[in-house]
């Protein structure tokens, strides 16, 4: 990604703490030694994490315009 924005930059943030949980699961730091269905779980962690992250934040925003402004999202 080029040039992440704050936003972006929280949402990565998020991701890699859900990597290193599914690593500290795994019990294994030797990613060499990982089957395939152990990397594609790996990439849904992270992906899954970063857009998790993303609707998070929408949804925070969503609500303090709402709060600010009372028009409903």
């Amino acid at each position: 990604m080029v040039d992440p924005n704050p936003i972006e930059l929280a949402a990565m943030g998020q991701a890699g703490v859900r990597a290193g949980d599914y690593i500290d699961a795994l019990g294994r730091t030797d990613m060499a030694t990982w089957s395939e269905a152990e990397w594609t779980a790996f990439i849904e962690v992270i992906c899954g994490g970063y857009v998790d992250a993303l609707i998070d934040q929408q949804l925070a925003a969503n609500d303090a315009v709402r709060k600010v402004t009372g028009v409903p999202f």
